[in-house]
């Protein structure tokens, strides 16, 4: 199976820059469902299985944060679509482990998306 479109990223992102760049050492997934804050508004809350509509795969970093990933509904090629997803996120994780950023390229990363946030890298 192909690689879908990650759905959460931003155009032009890709696991493998993500993966190096923030550090991901481990992937989670959520499962959620659509509420209402207010008539006009929704939002998104994670929830038991049973209750869930759809999941979101996240790539965990070392300094805890979750990013998502990817958004799949609960059908049967959602679950392939999470199988093939996790795999990539697992194959990225281990290829930047193998060349991990050194503290001063993280720094500018930061800094970088800090000063210019619609930039790819």
């Amino acid at each position: 199976m192909t690689l879908p479109s990650l759905n959460c990223l931003s155009e032009g992102e890709i696991l493998a820059d993500i993966a190096r760049r923030e550090y991901a050492i481990g992937f989670d997934l959520r499962f959620c469902r659509s509420v209402a804050i207010s008539p006009d508004d929704r939002g998104t809350e994670t929830c038991d299985p049973t209750d869930a509509e759809f999941a979101t795969l996240y790539a965990l970093t070392d300094l805890g944060e979750a990013i998502a990933i990817h958004d799949v509904d609960l059908t049967s090629a959602g679950a392939d679509e999470v199988a093939a997803v996790a795999r990539a996120i697992f194959v990225s994780i281990v290829n930047a482990r193998r060349d991990p950023p050194d503290a001063a390229q993280r720094h500018d990363a930061e800094q970088s998306a800090l000063t210019h946030p619609d930039r790819i890298d």
